[in-house]
């Protein structure tokens, strides 16, 4: 979220702890004023008097030019003539007869390909005049809104953003960044987001055995033995943003919404109650007697005595401690000490002499009267909803330069490099000072469990944070340095799976870029009737844990490629190689006989996915397998990618068509009018592309001529990725038409999927295409035409280096669209 930074003091009071406070709407009323306000600042407040200028002969100009030869006297196709059209903008049908205009001219479907089009400047005057006149009279798309978001990206002319024509200087407007959900999951989960249980069980086992005995009471001298669970159980606040034409999670432009901020008043809660009283702790107690037998129950034993009881466990901070037990006023110096510690925790940097006045007197002060515990809680509460803790900060607080630019702080290009690269908080907590808060003279075993088990430690601050102190985060060569060392760190885990996922991986952003981009992370996503397949050919080997099995399959190709760096873009898009990373290279007789014989388990193995016969080819799982070529080419023809781009029971090559249009051709594709009844018609007997014959139809064809002959030649798959000849009996029809808008790259029909990918990854246009999805990943925003510098570097660096994806991100993460705001 773009803002111009101000400052928001909140007064409120809470009544005492237990049950939903007053405190709850207030605090979100805060945070969305805070949000909305700023929003609005960065926006601007209506349309500008020099687009309305443009709006008027210009208007009638820009039809008459580009669309009175479809649309005029003589020829009115779809019944519509454009030179009679009034601009009485206070009318609503006039008004939706404008923003039909307004959506076609900004989709590029008019004027339509093979004739004449405007230039990116006329038709953005165009656009921009027709918005500002909706907008005046409350009839606009919204326009300003939507290009904040990821699928409008497209819309910014390509070829004006790569023509090195644009002069003016890269930056990012000063913005309020919405934390991301895994940093909060990692911030917060650990420390106050589980549930706490021990299962404690006396008299059972072999007696004479025993590991542990009750040290005193009326069950001394019985065995004793437990187990601690502790369970991940808390609302993460901040969605993950997915829309279909792009797989982006984290924009700035996503506010936290009413929902969020109850889910983070409600953890909130939860938060201050642990570090005032102490993290909540059921303990259940199972005492076998000599008549218990075993059952079903979790001490596995019945016929006992159980008991359940709940304690407090976990380390308290002095500093909040003191307060709590203060029987006088509370002195201003032990507040400061509590408010030290409380910014340590949350905020992670000191509180200034203005933030500690501000929770004195409105915070702490005005709720003194509840009590001292209530008022310690309410302070916690407010830091941890405050738009300082909900969103990152960047606004560059050094001094402007000539342009009015102005560099990050230290302290920010920590935060903006840290979560370049992690999903963790970039900054550590301090030591202080805290007491043990289970007291009670227990059992050793329940005392120890209380005490020593599960504890959760804070992070210490990381390098960056030592650069930072010692003076070496302050210029462009210091950001470079620390990027080429991230880069640069050894490897670890190539080969993710369920129990070392994505954060286990070096840089886990990278190739969560990835995912994101080609979104094969989705197969799991799409429903397949796995037991349906269990007596089909062909789909046997497909189970409920394949597409999970398939992701971790792509990861690790893709980690492959980026370890060798070297024509990543061309090697994702065209190689052959595969990985089958739940397969250890082995064929045990028992997996044999367990599957029914040779030809069984041939039919139901994992690398069935990509055609393999297990028994003529060597892998431990780790190393990849050289598949025929002309079976699989790139990212787009891994199982994963396939599934995730398929519908339930059949191939969609429009979704795949579309995504190719997208995210390789930086196309765009309007949205399926409301009135369209989207689904292919059933019939056994044809093939897909038979079917697909009814989009045909002229007013089909403008949209799906974009899609479909892409999305075609991904037929020589079936619906679960596995590569195929056939197709109801007959040869399976692979050919397809790639058409590049403008420029001197190829455009013609190709007749499979292996041609198609080799043309595309050869293409400058796909390449650059690649790189602005780069680029929204990591700032976090579309691209604009000031970025134009930022993404030329980018395109020059990749070609320099000989397509090394890490020179890229380092030309990104030191270019001045990273490094400046204004």
């Amino acid at each position: 979220m773009e803002l111009t930074m101000r400052r928001y003091p909140f007064i409120f009071k809470v009544k005492p702890w237990r049950g939903r406070m007053p405190i709850v709407l207030s605090l979100m009323l805060c945070v969305v004023a805070f949000a909305v306000l700023e929003e609005t600042t960065a926006r601007g407040a209506g349309p500008t008097d020099e687009a309305l200028h443009v709006s008027g002969a210009g208007m009638s100009e820009f039809l008459g030019k580009w669309c009175s030869d479809c649309h005029g006297p003589d020829t009115q196709e779809s019944g519509l003539r454009l030179d009679t059209l009034l601009q009485q903008w206070d009318d609503p049908k006039v008004a939706a007869q404008w923003r039909q205009i307004e959506e076609q001219v900004l989709f590029r479907e008019m004027p339509p390909e093979g004739s004449d089009t405007p230039d990116a400047v006329e038709r953005t005057r165009f656009v921009e005049a027709i918005e500002a006149h909706l907008q005046s009279h409350g009839h606009e798309l919204g326009l300003a809104e939507k290009m904040l978001l990821p699928e409008y990206g497209n819309l910014l002319d390509h070829d004006s953003l790569f023509s090195g024509q644009v002069k003016e200087k890269p930056y990012t407007s000063a913005r309020l960044w919405r934390q991301r959900p895994g940093i909060y999951q990692n911030m917060w989960g650990p420390h106050y987001g589980q549930q706490h249980w021990i299962s404690v069980k006396i008299g059972g086992g072999n007696q004479a055995t025993a590991r542990n005995r009750v040290q005193h009471g009326p069950h001394k001298g019985k065995a004793i033995s437990k187990r601690y669970f502790a369970n991940e159980k808390f609302a993460n606040p901040f969605f993950e943003y997915v829309h279909r034409a792009s797989g982006i999670t984290d924009y700035a432009a996503i506010m936290a919404d009413q929902a969020s901020l109850e889910a983070l008043l409600t953890n909130a809660e939860s938060m201050a109650e642990i570090l005032t009283l102490g993290l909540p702790v059921t303990i259940v107690t199972e005492v076998k007697n000599k008549d218990s037998r075993h059952g079903n129950n979790h001490g596995s034993f019945v016929g006992g005595v159980e008991t359940i009881s709940h304690e407090r466990r976990g380390k308290i901070p002095v500093a909040f401690h003191r307060i709590m037990e203060s029987k006088n006023d509370v002195s201003e110096s032990d507040f400061r000490d509590a408010l030290h510690v409380a910014f340590n925790l949350f905020l992670r940097r000191k509180p200034t002499p203005q933030d500690a006045a501000h929770y004195w007197n409105n915070v702490f002060q005005k709720n003194a009267e509840l009590g001292n515990t209530t008022a310690l809680q309410a302070m916690l509460i407010y830091i941890a909803i405050s738009p300082e803790f909900v969103y990152r900060m960047e606004t560059g607080l050094t001094e402007a330069d000539e342009d009015g630019r102005r560099f990050l702080s230290p302290h920010e290009l920590v935060g903006a490099i840290h979560y370049a690269f992690h999903n963790t908080p970039a900054f550590g907590v301090d030591e202080f000072e805290t007491i043990e808060k289970y007291k009670k003279n227990s059992d050793p075993l329940v005392k120890d469990a209380l005490t020593q088990e599960q504890v959760r430690r804070h992070a210490k601050h990381g390098w960056l944070v030592e650069r930072m102190n010692a003076g070496e985060l302050q210029t462009r060569e210091h950001v470079e340095k620390v990027v080429r060392e991230i880069l640069g760190a050894r490897s670890r885990n190539l080969n993710p799976n369920h129990n070392s996922d994505i954060d286990s991986v070096t840089n886990a952003r990278i190739l969560q870029f990835f995912r994101e981009f080609f979104g094969y992370h989705k197969a799991q996503t799409v429903f397949k009737d796995v037991e349906k397949f269990a007596g089909q050919d062909e789909f046997q080997h497909y189970h409920s844990h394949t597409p999970v099995r398939l992701m971790y399959d792509t990861d690790a190709l893709i980690l492959h490629i980026l370890e060798e760096d070297q024509s990543v873009l061309q090697q994702l898009l065209t190689t052959n190689k595969v990985f089958v990373s739940y397969w250890n290279g082995s064929n045990p007789e028992d997996q044999i006989k367990r599957a029914g014989g040779r030809d069984k388990y041939i039919a139901k193995h994992d690398s069935q996915s990509y055609n393999l016969d297990p028994f003529e080819y060597k892998t431990n799982g780790k190393v990849a397998i050289t598949a025929p070529a002309e079976q699989r080419c790139g990212i787009l023809t891994q199982p994963s990618w396939l599934v995730a781009h398929s519908g339930n029971f059949d191939n969609d090559p429009v979704r795949r068509g579309k995504w190719i249009r997208e995210k390789l051709l930086a196309g765009t594709v309007i949205d399926v009018p409301i009135t369209v009844d989207a689904q292919v018609p059933d019939d056994e007997s044809k093939t897909l592309r038979e079917r697909f014959s009814v989009v045909r139809n002229e007013y089909c064809w403008r949209c799906h001529r974009k899609m479909n002959p892409l999305g075609m030649p991904f037929e020589a798959y079936n619906h679960v990725g596995r590569f195929r000849e056939l197709e109801k009996g007959r040869p399976v029809d692979t050919s397809g038409t790639i058409q590049f808008a403008g420029g001197e790259q190829f455009s013609g029909d190709v007749s499979n999927v292996r041609e198609m990918m080799e043309v595309l990854a050869k293409a400058p246009k796909v390449r650059q295409s690649f790189l602005r999805h780069m680029f929204r990943f990591w700032m976090g925003r579309n691209e604009s035409l000031r970025d134009s510098e930022t993404l030329i570097a980018m395109d020059k660096a990749y070609l320099q280096s000989g397509g090394s994806f890490k020179e890229t991100l380092v030309a990104l993460l030191t270019s001045d669209s990273f490094l400046y705001r204004k």
